[in-house]
């Protein structure tokens, strides 16, 4: 298990039955999941992160600050038990299961795995914390460039949204007017959130089909959107990834 005490620390014991109580949580609540454990797994992993850490610092704290941080650490993983119990419909139902479970090879496998992975935990994160350090992820000023990208390409994909939206309202109202006699979209795009899709789709250009302009104009402004998007992804992905990159030196002054 990955506790800091030594072998007759009088604390590792405690420790290490927590860490046995999260293996048994992970291990029913993906044996719940079997079918489809996609989510659980994605739910699971910053918990048993949490988990992990929260339980691991119980051997740094001292005195009180150890009993106050202990209580909210079992408090926790009785409220993270409650929360598997009300999945399977009641403790009865998770007993059975357990019961029927314990008879499948399939799920000692499960069990092996999981506390191997927990005996292996702080390695890998030390690990991927230092793949982290060295990408610099942990570079705010990255996610402050990634942040304002994000921004300006939903601001782009709304204004399309909005001229998509009235160009909709008008060719459905007038289409003779501005549409040719006909719709400007193969399906009306009067509500902002479909023009919204549409738009973020042809910004993205994902191209699904559901959507598709008919008009001239429509089909004119859908290109114009597109031109757009390649030349707004190559410039906030070149702003994005110059955030981090150090600046040159300056050459030596000759005096």
């Amino acid at each position: 298990m990955p506790v800091d005490s030594s072998p007759g620390s009088s604390h590792a014991l405690p420790i290490r039955l927590l860490h046995l109580w999260r293996v048994a949580l992970l291990c029913l609540a993906l044996a719940h999941e079997g079918r489809h454990p996609a989510l659980a797994i994605l739910l699971l992993v910053p918990l048993n992160h949490l988990l992990v850490n929260l339980t691991t610092g119980l051997d740094r704290a001292t005195g009180r600050a150890r009993t106050a941080r202990g209580g909210w650490v079992v408090g926790l993983y009785l409220l993270a038990t409650l929360a598997l119990v009300r999945s399977y419909g009641s403790f009865a139902s998770l007993l059975a299961d357990l019961s029927t479970l314990s008879g499948n090879w399939k799920w000692w496998a499960l069990v092996f795995t999981v506390s191997l992975f927990t005996v292996l935990y702080r390695p890998i994160a030390a690990g991927l914390k230092r793949f982290i350090d060295a990408t610099g992820l942990q570079d705010s000023r990255l996610w402050t460039g990634l942040a304002v990208a994000v921004g300006v390409w939903i601001w782009c994909a709304a204004l399309f949204a909005a001229l998509f939206q009235q160009l909709s309202l008008l060719c459905d109202q007038s289409p003779a007017a501005l549409c040719g006699a006909e719709k400007a979209f193969s399906q009306p795009l009067v509500r902002f959130p479909d023009a919204m899709y549409f738009s973020t789709v042809t910004l993205s250009t994902a191209g699904y089909g559901d959507i598709a302009p008919v008009s001239d104009l429509a089909r004119a402004m859908v290109s114009l959107e597109i031109v757009v998007s390649f030349g707004l992804l190559g410039f906030l992905l070149s702003r994005v990834a110059g955030v981090t990159l150090p600046a040159a030196p300056r050459p030596p002054n000759k005096s």
